[in-house]
């Protein structure tokens, strides 16, 4: 909902974004580029592609300035040169939106469209902005789930959970689904240990593309740099196996490794 407020706001914010590309890794197509001063970005419901400007208030905060038509975004720039501590969607003369963020405060009426400055109290960053070579690194995963999608294999599996490291669970109502995208898995179950997984493709992983047409997709868990996962799916036999392995360190200092196979039925 759109609706107009009277501005008087401050923002915490440190630091210059130096002159790169840096893509956001929901979507690779979205970048904000300072070398060539233009943005191309998509936040919701809203889309801007313009000229950026980087603006300093007379508080020494650091702004990103993206020029739309009528309807400019701020991005108040946080300690890392690809992180966003705030954002504001607004409409407006770009004269008098560039003269608000310089002084980071005006008299004058502004129509917000999305703002976690006036809506939220609490600010994530939404863009999750990574440089050229992450950008390298997650365009060749995520050749991953096309390779996925030409093999028939992405959508959403509905399964009944019948074996968990080596216990039999035929005759308990354990059920979950897994979703494969483009980008990502995604499993939710009712099995106390593996209540949610996500994890997401690794290329280095799934060099050989018989597994990938064979159902078999490998890769590391989100946030669980350790931790890697194997996703085997039978569409034909309807079944299929996760298998996880955990790497870590114990309390003297030696390597080990913690193995987890699950075996399910897909029953849609």
């Amino acid at each position: 909902m759109i609706k107009a407020f009277h501005l008087t706001f401050s923002l915490l914010f440190l630091n210059l974004s130096f002159s790169q590309i840096f893509y956001d890794s929901n979507d690779l197509k979205y970048y904000l580029d300072f070398s060539k001063k233009t943005a191309n970005l998509k936040f919701q419901d809203y889309e801007i592609k313009g000229q950026l400007q980087e603006v300093i208030s007379l508080y020494g905060n650091a702004f990103t300035l993206i020029k739309g038509d009528s309807i400019h975004w701020v991005l108040g720039q946080s300690e890392k040169k690809n992180k966003y501590s705030s954002y504001l969607i607004i409409k407006g003369e770009y004269k008098d939106i560039l003269r608000l963020v310089r002084r980071e405060s005006s008299s004058e009426k502004y129509e917000v469209l999305a703002s976690d400055i006036i809506y939220s109290g609490h600010f994530s960053d939404f863009f999750n902005f990574v440089d050229e070579n992450d950008f390298e690194r997650i365009a060749s995963n995520r050749l991953i789930g096309e390779y996925l999608k030409d093999y028939d294999l992405l959508g959403v599996y509905k399964i009944k959970i019948v074996r968990d490291n080596g216990i039999n669970l035929m005759d308990l109502d354990i059920n979950g689904k897994i979703t494969l995208s483009e980008k990502d898995i995604i499993i939710e179950t009712s099995l106390p240990t593996l209540t949610r997984l996500v994890g997401y493709y690794e290329s280095e992983l799934n060099k050989n593309l018989d597994f990938l047409k064979r159902g078999i997709v490998s890769g590391r868990l989100l946030y669980e740099n350790n931790t890697f996962y194997s996703l085997s799916i039978q569409k034909d036999k309807k079944i299929g196996t996760l298998t996880t392995l955990e790497f870590g360190t114990d309390k003297d200092g030696r390597e080990t490794s913690k193995r987890s196979t699950t075996t399910f039925v897909i029953v849609d």
